[in-house]
């Protein structure tokens, strides 16, 4: 039984390598959207005090390329890390960060 569930899961990893940094891209922007608010409301409260035209291009800077660099480099380092974990394991560890996303989402209302 155990290598039939072993087996299982060695497969289920195979599968899932080509679709590796599509997954790990759905997690870096699961954890943007449920972490999102609370770094927005950091840079508020640093930049309060500023012109309006000041505030407005640092809310671009971060929004574009603040939030979009670090998209693709977390990406990118999610999916290397990924890279290194045996196939058996691959996937039950994806879905726990999924389930554990899911969790805290639920757990601080995002959901």
């Amino acid at each position: 039984m155990s290598e039939l569930i072993s087996g299982t899961f060695i497969e289920l990893g195979q599968w899932f390598r080509p679709y590796q940094y599509k997954c790990s891209l759905a997690i870096i922007a699961t954890i943007l959207v449920i972490f999102g608010h609370d770094i927005n409301n950091v840079i508020k409260q640093l930049i309060r005090k500023q012109h309006f035209v000041i505030r407005t291009l640092i809310f671009i800077v971060v929004c574009a390329i603040g939030y979009g660099l670090v998209t693709v480099w977390l990406t990118e380092f999610l999916s290397l890390q990924l890279a290194k974990i045996p196939n058996l394991y691959v996937v039950p560890l994806v879905v726990i960060i999924f389930t554990a996303l899911g969790l805290y989402a639920q757990k601080q209302r995002h959901i």
